[in-house]
């Protein structure tokens, strides 16, 4: 008779054992999946930290080669006058398409990039020197500044990428015949 209760007593113990493996093995399951998931959700963190990265680079890129032409900045219009790319629908747009191939105008598919150059206030600064022996050339009083804006947007939002903005101001200084 004992020998058959240790028997009965082992199969109580193997259906307990068999028990807790697959709780145990749940559970691994469970902290396996978590694991997987929340490496994931670091490595999109990683490439979109990444990309702001290249966005801001890129953005100042385009900045930069817009800033570096002078035929660019138009002494037209009042203040406000802006002038787009033309992709750009935005209303306040006076004018689209002034800039032609920037070699730094190039985004991944789904990424938009759009640049403006908009005219600031007041319309001509008179006497405005850009270093202090300037104020006392004899031609420093012949010329006015005109102040423009220049922002370039990076915006890879439909591709859950992120976006960057640059804004840059720009004083061009022009005879003060030319007004």
């Amino acid at each position: 008779m004992q020998t058959f209760n240790s028997l009965g007593s082992r199969k109580k113990n193997r259906g307990a054992v068999l028990i807790l493996t697959m709780i145990f093995l749940v559970l691994m399951t469970m902290v396996a999946g978590t694991v997987m998931k929340i490496s994931v959700q670091e490595f999109q963190m990683a490439g979109n930290a990444q990309f702001r990265e290249e966005a801001f680079q890129r953005a100042q890129a385009i900045v930069s080669e817009i800033s570096s032409d002078r035929g660019n900045f138009p002494i037209i219009g009042a203040i406000g006058h802006t002038i787009c790319t033309a992709v750009d629908t935005d209303p306040a747009c006076s004018e689209a398409n002034f800039i032609a191939d920037l070699d730094s105008a190039t985004a991944p598919a789904g990424v938009e990039l759009a640049y403006q150059v908009q005219r600031q206030g007041p319309l001509f600064v008179e006497g405005l020197p850009f270093r202090q022996s300037q104020s006392s050339v004899s031609s420093a009083p012949a010329f006015d500044t005109a102040i423009f804006e220049v922002s370039a947007d990076v915006d890879g939002n439909a591709v859950r990428l992120g976006n960057a903005q640059v804004v840059q101001g720009i004083a061009i200084r022009v005879a003060s015949s030319s007004q």
